[in-house]
């Protein structure tokens, strides 16, 4: 997350800490564990500065989303859209009928993602290399303000230029994740780039949705190292896990 900040690549990082770039890999696969120091190193050479706060362990998330990251991404957003809101499902749709020209961002993002948290607006946002997308969501409805279109269905997009802790377009596709809809493939932020933008951003529900985006993160991994010892789906045997049985 510090590197992507700072907009280096590997490399760059590696030469700033006097290192090699295939340590620097290792690291952001998770194949060598990092010291503290080297974090708060990584940070300062980053231009930022680590902080560190002690919070309760709480995984009551994670049956949820192992159970979320069994759908299909846009089943995953219509499970969390509230009764009588907009379709943002037939939004997301629209956004994939004029191709990857833009990253889908925000909380829709983290619902295709596999987050648990039920969404609270109505709007999809995209972060676009065109100022207002213009060119690219005119025509999927009317427009309703500066940056923002109405969409089938009800939904409201809005195009962000630069999200917070972010570079932009192209900062963000380098690690985008392309997702199929019935209408075509749309990219939707990573993960991890979406951690960043709520690491990074002063919005009130940042700190929440930083922590369900982390939750995603601890199931996905949770779900690679381990290896079910019978029929259980991954999201019983998280569950399992959860009421001190042995998931792996």
């Amino acid at each position: 997350m510090a590197r992507r900040r700072a907009g280096l690549t590997q490399r760059e990082l590696a030469e700033r800490l006097g290192r090699r770039q295939a340590t620097i890999a290792r690291w952001e696969r998770g194949d060598r564990q990092v010291s503290v120091e080297d974090v708060e190193a990584v940070a300062s050479s980053c231009g930022l500065h680590l902080e560190a706060h002690l919070v309760p362990e709480d995984r009551s998330w994670w049956s949820h989303i192992a159970l979320q990251l069994e759908l299909d991404p846009i089943d995953r957003l219509r499970r969390l859209t509230p009764a009588g809101s907009p379709d943002l499902a037939a939004g997301v749709e629209a956004v994939a009928t004029v191709g990857a020209w833009g990253v889908l961002v925000g909380e829709v993002a983290g619902a295709l993602q596999g987050w648990p948290l039920v969404l609270g607006g109505e709007g999809i946002e995209v972060c676009s290399y065109v100022e207002d997308g213009a060119p690219f969501f005119a025509n999927l409805g009317r427009r309703v303000g500066r940056h923002r279109y109405e969409l089938p269905g009800g939904a409201r997009l809005r195009v962000v230029d630069v999200p917070a802790g972010t570079h932009g377009f192209e900062d963000l596709r380098r690690g985008s994740d392309l997702i199929t809809t019935p209408a075509g493939d749309v990219r939707v932020a990573s993960v991890v780039d979406l951690l960043r933008i709520a690491d990074a951003s002063r919005s009130k529900s940042a700190y929440r949705e930083a922590l369900a985006y982390q939750a995603v993160l601890d199931v996905i991994e949770a779900r690679r190292r381990s290896r079910p010892q019978d029929d259980r789906s991954p999201a019983e045997g998280i569950d399992s896990a959860l009421r001190g049985g042995r998931y792996a």
